[in-house]
């Protein structure tokens, strides 16, 4: 047998053929559409989560430095800025979801409360977060409430 016929015989055997120019750029365009669809439902929830992180971390954040101030007898410093949430020994940073829209210090003193009736506010682009200060207890009531304004 010569070459060319040997080369025939196998390709008559072979039913599968390969896939064109045109269905290769049609798959990987369907292909690219679903991964670039899939990249943004899973930015946003890992914002989202982001943010939950940082309010547990921050009321965390909050008791720690009022037991801080009850331990250590002395006055302790809640410092509240647009770029982090800091005490004398622990700072958080504010994530690029999150918007501080009031800088506060809250001054817990020796027995662990505060002497402020203060307002603490955080803006994301899903809700409003408001922390309400009672005054002297150092307790505080969290309020969400959807944000009307974005970010």
């Amino acid at each position: 047998m010569t070459t060319t016929s040997s080369i025939q015989m196998k390709h008559a055997k072979c039913p599968t053929r390969a896939f064109t120019l045109l269905e290769s750029l049609l798959v990987l365009l369907v292909t690219s559409f679903l991964a670039l669809s899939l990249t943004g439902s899973v930015k946003q929830i890992f914002d989202r989560m982001e943010e939950n992180i940082f309010f547990l971390t921050f009321e965390s954040l909050y008791r720690d430095s009022q037991k801080l101030s009850i331990l250590q007898q002395s006055e302790q410093t809640l410092v509240i800025s647009d770029k982090a949430i800091s005490n004398t020994t622990t700072s958080l940073p504010v994530p690029a979801s999150v918007e501080v829209l009031d800088s506060n210090k809250i001054v817990f003193d020796k027995a662990g409360g505060n002497s402020s009736l203060a307002k603490i506010s955080f803006r994301t682009k899903q809700k409003l977060v408001t922390y309400q200060l009672y005054l002297g207890s150092g307790n505080y009531k969290k309020k969400e409430s959807e944000s009307l304004h974005s970010p």
